[in-house]
């Protein structure tokens, strides 16, 4: 059945994985751009009714135009194909020829990428399509590394088209038979030329020995003539961002500037890079010109010369942005051929000077994430930040399990030194936004609990509780700051794992409406700079357990109002360096059970009204010439002398001072001093 039909012949003829003229071509059209997909449809002739979809989609097939100067392929991925009726001539089919960067725009994914150049990122995307089709880069500029970039609910051609506009690289598709590949480029040298191709003015239908232009017509367009752009850089919070580029874009209103924010750049030097690449890309949607001719080897992305008769722009290079291919053959019925046929070929192009800033223009929509997403806080350890307190975090939708970049974490107060910090910890789930709803830029603003990590309290139960409880870090326990609520129940409760230090830099008072109480568990210490007061309405009880001391530097004053009672288990000492002075308002009464000591260093004076000294067994009083002794016996009087002044008196039975009398007559002494003071007389 190949046989029926033959397009060796003809200018046009298409294979498949089918087999030869299993398809022939009938009609090939299609459209092919710089920085765009191109879409070819080719029309095709079968004898049979029932070719094999399953067997011919996603594989290549290849559409190739033969002439003069050469054969032209035109190759693509079939992604789809229909039966489109029978006739006379046969079954009619169609065939959809896309790039194989199509298939990219089926995959829909979320992925994050660190500290990729744009040129790895698309390498590593595009690179899961090997299998379809190459990737060739051919780019001369310097790319620099990003930290964090995200494709977010997007496809991997939406991405990779995000990312070649934002950087300024252009692609374009280079075809084979049986093949094409995806050509990135930066500069224009990188593009392939065709040489140069004559302007011949449409006079009919009529072919010529080169393939030429006979449609040229030039169009321009008013565009933005300046790009002031800014940004912020978080470390850098004062550092001057903004920037601004002029292009040649001027018109009797003046340069038009477009402003933007953000400018998707860190420092104000990249930022000059940024301004003139949009700058260059406004300025290059100007200066167009639309062509017709039937140059069946240009196509988007190549080169081309204009030359023949005079026309604006002839001896000028242009760069093909876009061509609309139109082919169609003679009627296949008894072997004919194309032969007579005045155009079968017949292209529209697009063009521009090769001067104008080659660029893609920023029409791919940036991934938009929109409201809050939650995530789950990852690391090493169980607390893992950086000197600005930025954690990592894992979003839900990663399936590759990547960490995010180092993201803020919104805090209560953020001052210079001063503020609230509290960094959420490894297995916590926080919330996370977006700043301008940029994927590339998430920010903590809080935290959620989830089944794996419950309240601290069981609720609704404890629904009046208010609490901030941690967890010790590489241990058990916690701090808290907790309020309760309920009616007839309400308190702070606050609890410290270890230590709770308070300072105060000036003023602190405590009102207690009822009653306080204290315990410490080891040692209490209080240093006051100055006065301390201390005031008891009704009783104050004071327990020590052992020793008790206390120091006074200068004076230390006691009043009692009533009663004073001191009881010591032990000793009792008091040492007074200087004056001990006692004042009793009424009587003075001590109880010694065992001796009474008193050294007295100088001397001891007694005033008062009376004084009696009682001893119930001895009484002695001595001195250094002798002593005075009461007992039971009587008094006893020892010394070398005894003088006595004044009256005496001796009463009683007398039997006792006949010894005494006796012993002075004896001894010639005077028994007082009248005595000794008569014998002077005498």
């Amino acid at each position: 059945m190949s046989g029926f039909f033959r397009q060796d012949a003809r200018m046009g003829r298409i294979s498949t994985v089918l087999g030869q003229d299993v398809l022939v071509l009938r009609r090939f059209e299609g459209v092919d751009h710089l920085n765009a997909l191109f879409d070819y449809s080719a029309d095709c002739l079968a004898a049979s009714a029932d070719i094999d979809f399953d067997r011919l989609i996603g594989t290549h097939a290849t559409v190739t135009l033969t002439t003069k100067e050469g054969e032209r392929p035109f190759d693509g991925i079939v992604t789809e194909a229909r039966w489109l009726g029978s006739g006379d001539n046969g079954h009619r089919y169609r065939l959809r020829l896309r790039p194989w960067a199509f298939l990219a725009s089926l995959r829909r994914n979320q992925r994050i990428f660190h500290n990729k150049t744009v040129v790895e990122i698309l390498t590593e995307l595009l690179s899961a399509y090997a299998d379809a089709g190459a990737l060739t880069v051919e780019l001369a500029n310097d790319y620099p590394e990003l930290e964090y970039t995200v494709q977010y609910r997007e496809s991997d051609l939406a991405f990779a088209c995000r990312m070649m506009e934002r950087h300024g690289i252009s692609y374009h598709f280079r075809h084979a038979d049986g093949a094409h590949e995806m050509v990135l480029t930066d500069q224009v040298e990188a593009h392939d030329s065709i040489g140069a191709r004559p302007f011949r003015p449409a006079e009919g239908h009529h072919q010529e020995e080169v393939s030429h232009f006979r449609a040229w017509r030039p169009a321009r367009r008013i565009t933005t003539g300046a790009i002031r752009l800014t940004d912020y850089n978080f470390k850098t919070p004062v550092a001057a961002m903004e920037t601004d580029h002029l292009g040649d874009a001027a018109y009797e209103q003046g340069q038009i500037e477009s402003f933007d924010w953000p400018g998707d750049y860190l420092d104000q030097g990249r930022g000059r890079v940024v301004a003139e690449l949009r700058a260059a890309g406004e300025r290059g949607q100007d200066r167009r010109y639309e062509a017709e001719g039937d140059i069946v080897a240009l196509g988007a992305g190549l080169r081309v010369t204009l030359s023949g008769d005079p026309v604006p722009g002839t001896g000028g290079e242009y760069m093909c942005l876009s061509a609309r291919h139109s082919y169609t053959a003679d009627n296949y019925g008894s072997g004919g051929s194309d032969d007579g046929d005045g155009r079968a070929y017949d292209g529209q192009y697009v063009l521009m000077p090769v001067e104008a800033p080659l660029l893609p223009e920023q029409k791919t929509a940036r991934a938009d994430v929109r409201g809050p997403q939650t995530a789950t806080v990852v690391g090493e350890g169980e607390i893992d930040c950086d000197e600005y307190g930025r954690i990592l975090v894992r979003f839900h939708w990663d399936l590759d399990e990547a960490w995010s970049m180092r993201c803020r974490v919104s805090q209560s107060w953020a001052g210079a030194g001063w503020g609230g910090m509290v960094i959420p910890r490894i297995g916590m789930e926080v919330v996370v936004e977006f700043l301008d709803g940029d994927p590339d830029k998430p920010l903590v603003t809080g935290c959620v609990y989830n089944g794996r990590n419950p309240v601290p309290y069981d609720l609704p139960a404890n629904k009046t509780v208010s609490t901030f409880k941690s967890d010790t870090h590489q241990g058990a326990g916690y701090n808290e700051f907790r309020f309760e609520d309920e009616k007839d129940r309400e308190e702070v409760f606050l609890h410290a794992q270890k230590d709770h230090n308070t300072i105060i830099e000036n003023d602190e008072s405590h009102s207690i409406g009822h009653d306080r109480s204290k315990s410490v568990g080891n040692d209490q210490s209080e240093a006051i700079g100055h006065d301390k007061t201390i005031s008891v309405g009704n009783d104050h009880r004071e327990s020590i357990g052992q020793d008790m001391y206390y120091t006074v530097g200068r004076n230390q004053q006691e009043d009692y109002g009533k009663d004073h009672i001191h009881r010591v288990g032990n000793i009792h000492k008091q040492s007074v360096w200087a004056d001990h002075l006692y004042e009793v308002g009424r009587n003075y009464q001590g109880e010694v059970a065992g001796k009474y000591v008193l050294d007295v260093g100088t001397s001891i004076t007694n005033n008062t009204g009376k004084h009696t000294l009682m001893a119930f067994e001895r009484f002695q009083i001595k001195g250094p010439g002798g002593k005075i002794t009461i007992d039971g016996s009587g008094i006893t009087l020892e010394a070398a002398n005894i003088r006595l002044k004044g009256n005496v008196s001796v009463g009683g039975s007398g039997s006792a001072q006949v010894p005494t009398l006796k012993l002075a007559a004896k001894e010639g002494l005077p028994l007082c001093e009248e005595c000794a003071a008569i014998k002077e007389e005498v």
